[in-house]
């Protein structure tokens, strides 16, 4: 059975490394639309190829056809290839979900792929990976082993209350954040254990992944 699986968007990939660490334990691959085009660039052949089709370019479809890569297309315009991505992911009994290419040159569109993410994380467990974070809603509460000294950082989504923390540098007792008004960017682990939890709200936990890195 299918558990655990990677989209991939029309963005910018991380390193090859990043993607590789990923994918060698993924069931299923996933290219919408025009992330085709790259997959093709770096030889990896999707699963399946989503999306209504205006970005995928000609030769990349007719080479993914021709090694019998289903290809489904959406002509509906009410959502993203993203959101007809996850669609397509609930009708499956896969539950975890790795997604590459949510920045692009367009922060119109990079903004709103944590949209999407924020309206769908309650669904799938979903996870953006980059070159260096890990990023995810948390679901109330998380806990994790991190390397002490680094990097985390928590934003609300607009806004997350009851927050506590332990095991960062800069503590929150059940407190709040909002966007505008106050947010938990750059804060440093002070232990290997690091546990993060709030009441009410939204909230995205960015934690790196270390990969290619000692």
């Amino acid at each position: 059975m299918k558990t655990k699986a990677v989209i991939f968007l029309n963005g910018v990939f991380p390193h090859t490394k990043v993607i590789s660490a990923n994918i060698n334990t993924a069931d299923y691959l996933i290219a919408a639309d025009g992330a085709a085009n790259l997959l093709k660039d770096i030889q990896i052949t999707p699963d399946v190829i989503i999306g209504d089709l205006d970005s995928i370019e000609k030769n990349v479809l007719k080479y993914f056809l021709a090694k019998d890569v289903p290809v489904i297309k959406y002509t509906e315009q009410e959502t993203t290839d993203f959101e007809k991505s996850l669609n397509f992911v609930l009708q499956t009994a896969i539950k975890d979900v790795i997604i590459f290419g949510f920045t692009s040159l367009r922060p119109d569109h990079s903004l709103n792929n944590f949209s999407v993410l924020k309206r769908y994380y309650k669904k799938l467990n979903i996870k953006f990976i980059d070159d260096t974070f890990i990023i995810e809603f948390i679901k109330k509460k998380v806990s994790f082993k991190y390397r002490k000294n680094r990097l985390i950082s928590l934003l609300p989504f607009p806004g997350a209350r009851g927050i506590t923390t332990k095991g960062l540098r800069y503590s929150l007792n059940d407190e709040s954040l909002s966007l505008g008004v106050r947010e938990g960017t750059l804060n440093v682990a002070t232990s290997e254990n690091v546990t993060v939890s709030f009441k009410t709200g939204d909230l995205i936990l960015f934690r790196k992944h270390f990969i290619g890195l000692r």
